[in-house]
């Protein structure tokens, strides 16, 4: 006799435990490990379905309020992220729509903190389509929204994304202010803080990447440099894409400088790393710093580059 399979999609009305919430945790932690390493594009897809097959029908299931609330911030996390793939293989749209429908899932949870979270998530997305002005209302709204009583680290992450908006914008002295507040508060954080999930990862290396963005974008490529390489030094070998885009803003510096040969060594390894990932961001990066080249295009070094990027096939 054949035994019968068991059924994978849940059905509505089902109950719902601590072992489904802490499931929707690992897998979580699992896509965004995939994402950091290789991109958006390598699990996008299998992120969608789990969503659409696992999580969202949970949502329909049977549970406490307790429980209901973990299962809601569960889900938004996992939504936040299917739109943060999304984003990073250039559907914004797309991505838009499921960041919208993660604040609404935050605000059925009651996580204000996670809302923020997917606010300043927005505000990068707005900064990198060069929507400065948009990028810094929203993190205006997530600092509103979260308060004065987050913890520091919080604090560091909040102010640092603001930074960002108004470097884009070319606002010198609102980017500078936003990014000493935020290393005011990266400085008083402390190791027994309790921080949430989402903004563990914030640390000295991400403020610098931040830094060096800024400074890049504000044409102050000396500081750019030297936070560059700062976060370059400090970031995890498994933070492969944005290393790249550190690497890349390191690059743009050393252009910046007059310092070619350095700029185009750096660009390179920078487009072999973008070559091995699925991620129009990366893409993208490299191929703004190859239109900041055209310039010297005659140039040995600007030649050497094209020559190693063609090979790259």
């Amino acid at each position: 006799m054949v035994p019968r399979q068991r059924q994978t999609d849940r059905g509505p009305g089902q109950r719902v435990g601590p072992g489904d919430i802490a499931a929707l945790r690992s897998v979580g932690e699992l896509f965004r490990t995939l994402d950091h390493a290789y991109g958006g594009g390598h699990a996008r897809q299998a992120l969608v379905r789990y969503l659409e097959h696992e999580a969202e029908p949970m949502l329909r299931g049977t549970y406490g309020e307790t429980t209901g609330r973990r299962l809601f911030a569960a889900v938004a996390d996992l939504t936040r992220l299917a739109g943060w793939t999304s984003y990073d293989i250039a559907a914004h749209g797309l991505a838009q729509r499921y960041f919208v429908q993660a604040l609404r899932l935050a605000q059925a949870a009651g996580d204000r903190g996670y809302g923020a979270y997917v606010l300043l998530t927005m505000s990068r997305q707005a900064v990198y389509l060069g929507h400065g002005r948009e990028a810094v209302q929203l993190a205006r709204v997530a600092q509103q929204g979260i308060g004065s009583a987050a913890p520091p680290l919080v604090q560091a992450l909040l102010h640092a994304v603001e930074a960002r908006g108004h470097a884009v914008l070319g606002e010198a002295r609102s980017s500078t202010a936003a990014l000493t507040r935020a290393e005011h508060a990266l400085e008083t954080a402390r190791p027994g803080d309790e921080v949430p999930h989402w903004a563990r990862t914030f640390d000295e290396a991400q403020l610098a990447d931040e830094l060096g963005h800024c400074h890049r974008d504000l044409q102050q490529y000396r500081a750019a440099a030297q936070h560059a390489e700062r976060s370059l030094q400090l970031r995890a070998p498994a933070y492969a894409r944005s290393r790249l885009f550190c690497r890349v803003v390191l690059a743009s510096a050393r252009l910046g400088l007059g310092e070619l040969e350095q700029a185009c060594q750096l660009g390179a390894e920078a487009a072999q790393q973008a070559a091995e990932m699925r991620s129009a961001r990366a893409t993208e990066y490299v191929r703004a710093f190859e239109r900041s080249l055209e310039p010297y295009r005659d140039a040995v070094a600007v030649r050497g580059y094209r020559d190693r990027v063609a090979a790259l096939g």
